[in-house]
């Protein structure tokens, strides 16, 4: 426990202010930019690229020409760029505030590319088509470039209002390991907003992390720790603003989707043995296989 107080510590004093929350913002973006423009990619990257590439073409998600929206894009655009080698799509790339590392998507395509030729199941087209796209993403010199060659568009809106995309524009909004760092408040207004600016019949594909990301940086520490806290020792202790979790658990997550109409049409979790923490009173009532989970992938999509 020593290791994750002390970082739970550490993030609460980097959360002070706009001045301490920009210096870890350039700190992590540094260090973790070194490992990613040099370092091997993990292996949940080319995972997720499997999942997304199974599930638009089991359920016919996009087709060449549709217009898609990434939320919290990150550093690599991942969601989108990978999609982007498989369909003909123009996509608009949305966050709240501007972590881009141009070195860490190019060396990760660089690892992806000779992966992409067995255990992905393409067609010989498919694969001269995503390995040629990325022959030429590595080339480009800066994100506009990269921009122009995808014919993507790039937004940053620091409210994360979703307010100036018009109704019915997308066929699809995509995350991978976003809305667990949602504040908990805004989430009714997220969803709301994404239904509205999904076309009729089209999707929502989210991959969430459940787990206690302080965890994280404590390897003795279980990964849903945080479901012994109470709200109170959690805002005390805990809560942060550069590496926020809203600590919302699967059941929460399928009421905010159903109770908006969405229809779940996939859902893939994986867990954790939980038996043996407590858990606060906020958590009590919930179904403890709930509880256990630590990921979440969910396919819902919009009644046509």
């Amino acid at each position: 426990m020593v290791k994750y107080i002390t970082t739970a510590v550490a993030l609460k004093c980097f959360s002070l202010n706009s001045f301490t929350r920009g210096i870890y913002r350039k700190l992590g973006n540094r260090v973790g930019g070194k490992r990613r423009r040099v370092g091997v990619m993990p292996g949940f990257y080319p995972e997720r690229v499997k999942r997304i590439t199974r599930l638009v073409k089991q359920h016919a998600i996009v087709k060449d020409g549709d217009r898609i929206l990434e939320l919290g894009t990150g550093w690599l655009h991942w969601e989108a760029i990978t999609l982007r080698l498989f369909f003909d799509l123009e996509a608009v790339l949305f966050d709240v505030w501007d972590n881009r590392q141009l070195g860490g998507l190019k060396n990760y395509l660089k690892q992806l590319r000779p992966l992409l030729s067995t255990g992905f199941e393409l067609s010989d087209a498919e694969l001269r088509r995503a390995q040629s796209l990325i022959d030429s993403i590595i080339k480009v010199e800066s994100f506009a470039e990269l921009y122009q060659l995808l014919g993507f568009t790039y937004a940053v809106e620091s409210s994360g209002s979703l307010d100036q995309f018009p109704n019915n524009s997308f066929q699809l909004v995509v995350s991978g390991g976003v809305l667990e760092h949602v504040d908990r408040r805004a989430l009714p207004t997220l969803i709301d907003e994404t239904r509205r600016i999904l076309k009729p019949g089209g999707w929502a594909v989210h991959s969430i992390d459940t787990s206690d990301h302080l965890s994280h940086y404590d390897e003795k520490a279980s990964k849903k720790l945080y479901l012994g806290f109470s709200e109170f020792r959690w805002n005390c202790l805990c809560e942060n603003e550069v590496q926020n979790i809203n600590r919302v658990q699967r059941g929460e997550w399928l009421e905010l989707f159903l109770s908006r109409g969405f229809v779940l049409v996939e859902e893939d979790a994986r867990r954790v043995d939980i038996s043996g923490l407590r858990i606060a009173d906020r958590f009590a009532q919930m179904d403890r296989q709930d509880l256990a989970c630590t990921v979440l992938r969910f396919a819902f999509q919009k009644p046509a």
